[in-house]
Protein backbone atom coordinates (compact mmCIF):
# COMPACT_ATOMS: atom_id res chain seq x y z
CA UNK A 1 0.00 0.00 0.00
CA UNK A 2 1.32 3.41 -0.59
CA UNK A 3 0.21 6.12 1.84
CA UNK A 4 0.88 9.65 2.38
CA UNK A 5 0.32 11.26 5.91
CA UNK A 6 0.11 14.99 6.39
CA UNK A 7 0.44 17.63 9.57
CA UNK A 8 -3.26 18.77 10.23
CA UNK A 9 -2.24 21.08 13.03
CA UNK A 10 1.39 22.54 11.46
CA UNK A 11 0.90 25.69 14.14
CA UNK A 12 -0.48 28.82 14.30
CA UNK A 13 -1.48 31.83 12.19
CA UNK A 14 -2.58 32.03 8.57
CA UNK A 15 0.58 31.01 6.98
CA UNK A 16 0.19 27.93 8.82
CA UNK A 17 -2.94 27.13 7.63
CA UNK A 18 -2.21 28.05 4.04
CA UNK A 19 0.58 25.31 4.54
CA UNK A 20 -1.88 22.55 5.77
CA UNK A 21 -4.40 23.42 3.27
CA UNK A 22 -1.44 22.89 0.38
CA UNK A 23 -0.22 19.58 2.06
CA UNK A 24 -3.79 18.51 1.88
CA UNK A 25 -4.51 19.42 -1.41
CA UNK A 26 -1.12 18.01 -2.70
CA UNK A 27 -2.61 14.33 -0.60
CA UNK A 28 -5.95 14.70 -2.79
CA UNK A 29 -3.69 15.17 -6.38
CA UNK A 30 -1.92 12.30 -5.60
CA UNK A 31 -4.73 9.90 -4.84
CA UNK A 32 -6.20 11.58 -8.11
CA UNK A 33 -3.30 11.01 -10.36
CA UNK A 34 -3.02 7.02 -8.54
CA UNK A 35 0.09 8.11 -6.88
CA UNK A 36 -1.31 6.86 -3.36
CA UNK A 37 -3.79 4.67 -2.27
CA UNK A 38 -4.36 6.66 0.68
CA UNK A 39 -3.74 9.69 2.93
CA UNK A 40 -4.58 10.99 6.19
CA UNK A 41 -4.31 14.15 7.83
CA UNK A 42 -3.27 13.65 11.78
CA UNK A 43 -3.06 15.52 14.59
CA UNK A 44 -0.76 13.71 16.88
CA UNK A 45 1.45 10.68 16.05
CA UNK A 46 -0.46 8.78 18.06
CA UNK A 47 -3.18 9.23 15.65
CA UNK A 48 -0.93 8.38 12.80
CA UNK A 49 0.18 5.53 14.49
CA UNK A 50 -3.07 4.02 15.04
CA UNK A 51 -4.15 4.53 11.30
CA UNK A 52 -1.03 3.42 9.43
CA UNK A 53 -0.95 0.32 11.47
CA UNK A 54 -4.40 -0.44 10.51
CA UNK A 55 -3.59 -0.72 7.24
CA UNK A 56 -1.67 -3.75 5.34
CA UNK A 57 1.57 -3.79 4.27
CA UNK A 58 3.28 -0.25 3.79
CA UNK A 59 4.94 -0.30 0.02
CA UNK A 60 6.09 3.99 0.48
CA UNK A 61 4.86 6.28 2.81
CA UNK A 62 5.12 9.80 2.67
CA UNK A 63 4.98 12.54 5.45
CA UNK A 64 4.67 15.71 4.87
CA UNK A 65 4.86 18.53 7.76
CA UNK A 66 7.35 20.48 9.57
CA UNK A 67 11.21 19.20 9.89
CA UNK A 68 14.42 20.51 11.22
CA UNK A 69 17.60 19.13 11.44
CA UNK A 70 17.51 15.92 12.79
CA UNK A 71 14.21 15.96 13.37
CA UNK A 72 9.97 15.35 12.89
CA UNK A 73 6.96 17.65 13.56
CA UNK A 74 3.32 16.28 13.72
CA UNK A 75 1.50 19.40 15.44
CA UNK A 76 4.29 20.89 16.89
CA UNK A 77 5.25 18.11 19.03
CA UNK A 78 8.38 16.00 18.29
CA UNK A 79 8.39 12.38 16.16
CA UNK A 80 11.47 10.67 16.94
CA UNK A 81 13.43 8.17 14.87
CA UNK A 82 12.53 5.54 17.67
CA UNK A 83 8.74 6.34 17.02
CA UNK A 84 9.24 5.74 13.57
CA UNK A 85 10.96 2.19 13.54
CA UNK A 86 7.70 1.24 15.55
CA UNK A 87 6.11 0.84 12.02
CA UNK A 88 8.54 -2.10 11.16
CA UNK A 89 5.78 -4.74 11.07
CA UNK A 90 4.18 -3.06 8.44
CA UNK A 91 7.01 -2.48 6.07
CA UNK A 92 9.55 -4.68 4.17
CA UNK A 93 12.98 -4.11 2.70
CA UNK A 94 11.63 -2.86 -0.70
CA UNK A 95 9.43 -0.41 1.27
CA UNK A 96 10.37 3.27 1.32
CA UNK A 97 9.51 6.09 4.07
CA UNK A 98 10.26 9.52 2.53
CA UNK A 99 10.13 12.64 5.22
CA UNK A 100 8.64 15.75 2.89
CA UNK A 101 9.96 18.08 5.40
CA UNK A 102 12.35 20.56 5.63
CA UNK A 103 15.86 20.04 6.70
CA UNK A 104 15.62 16.40 8.46
CA UNK A 105 18.31 14.99 6.99
CA UNK A 106 20.30 17.97 7.86
CA UNK A 107 23.97 17.68 9.28
CA UNK A 108 25.39 15.27 11.39
CA UNK A 109 22.16 14.94 13.70
CA UNK A 110 20.36 14.47 10.20
CA UNK A 111 22.39 11.59 9.33
CA UNK A 112 21.87 10.24 12.40
CA UNK A 113 18.21 10.40 12.41
CA UNK A 114 18.43 9.17 8.48
CA UNK A 115 20.20 5.95 9.70
CA UNK A 116 18.48 5.35 12.78
CA UNK A 117 14.91 5.31 10.52
CA UNK A 118 16.59 3.08 8.10
CA UNK A 119 18.32 0.15 10.08
CA UNK A 120 15.17 0.36 12.36
CA UNK A 121 12.77 -0.07 9.56
CA UNK A 122 15.09 -2.04 8.01
CA UNK A 123 14.06 -0.60 4.56
CA UNK A 124 14.77 2.49 2.49
CA UNK A 125 14.26 6.04 4.12
CA UNK A 126 14.08 9.46 2.37
CA UNK A 127 14.64 13.04 3.21
CA UNK A 128 15.84 16.42 2.41
CA UNK A 129 18.74 18.76 3.37
CA UNK A 130 17.26 22.24 2.87
CA UNK A 131 14.35 24.56 3.61
CA UNK A 132 11.71 22.97 0.73
CA UNK A 133 8.54 24.48 -0.86
CA UNK A 134 7.46 24.03 -4.36
CA UNK A 135 11.32 23.57 -4.54
CA UNK A 136 12.27 20.78 -2.64
CA UNK A 137 16.14 20.26 -2.58
CA UNK A 138 18.76 18.06 -0.63
CA UNK A 139 16.69 14.97 -1.35
CA UNK A 140 18.55 12.05 -0.36
CA UNK A 141 18.06 8.00 -0.02
CA UNK A 142 19.72 5.84 3.03
CA UNK A 143 19.19 1.77 2.68
CA UNK A 144 19.82 0.53 6.19
CA UNK A 145 23.35 -0.37 7.31
CA UNK A 146 24.47 1.75 4.42
CA UNK A 147 26.09 5.18 5.08
CA UNK A 148 24.86 8.31 4.18
CA UNK A 149 26.67 9.45 0.49
CA UNK A 150 25.75 13.45 1.40
CA UNK A 151 28.17 15.81 2.94
CA UNK A 152 27.60 16.83 6.78
CA UNK A 153 27.37 20.46 5.33
CA UNK A 154 24.75 20.27 3.06
CA UNK A 155 21.86 22.18 3.43
CA UNK A 156 23.67 25.36 4.64
CA UNK A 157 23.25 28.08 2.44
CA UNK A 158 25.01 31.24 2.00
CA UNK A 159 23.46 34.35 2.74
CA UNK A 160 21.14 35.35 0.03
CA UNK A 161 17.87 37.48 -1.11
CA UNK A 162 16.30 34.35 -2.58
CA UNK A 163 14.59 32.20 0.03
CA UNK A 164 15.88 29.05 0.65
CA UNK A 165 12.55 26.86 -0.66
CA UNK A 166 12.43 28.86 -3.94
CA UNK A 167 16.16 27.73 -5.03
CA UNK A 168 17.39 25.03 -7.00
CA UNK A 169 19.98 22.99 -6.01
CA UNK A 170 21.37 19.30 -5.78
CA UNK A 171 19.09 16.93 -5.91
CA UNK A 172 16.08 18.83 -6.22
CA UNK A 173 12.46 18.05 -7.15
CA UNK A 174 9.04 19.52 -7.47
CA UNK A 175 6.27 18.98 -4.73
CA UNK A 176 4.26 18.01 -7.81
CA UNK A 177 6.85 14.63 -7.62
CA UNK A 178 5.29 11.44 -6.95
CA UNK A 179 9.09 9.76 -7.15
CA UNK A 180 12.36 9.35 -6.24
CA UNK A 181 14.97 9.63 -9.21
CA UNK A 182 17.24 6.49 -9.51
CA UNK A 183 20.62 7.30 -7.36
CA UNK A 184 19.34 9.81 -4.79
Amino acid sequence: MRVTIYDKNPGPGIDQWFLKVTWMVGCWLQKLFGAVDAYKGVGSWEEAHQWLMSLDKIESLQYWGHGSTGAVWISQKLVTAKQWTTLKEKMSPSSLIWFRTCSTFQGLRGITYAKDVANGLGCTAAGHTRIIGPLQGGLHTIGPNAPATWPISEGEFPSSWWPPHMRWGNNTITFLATKIPKGW
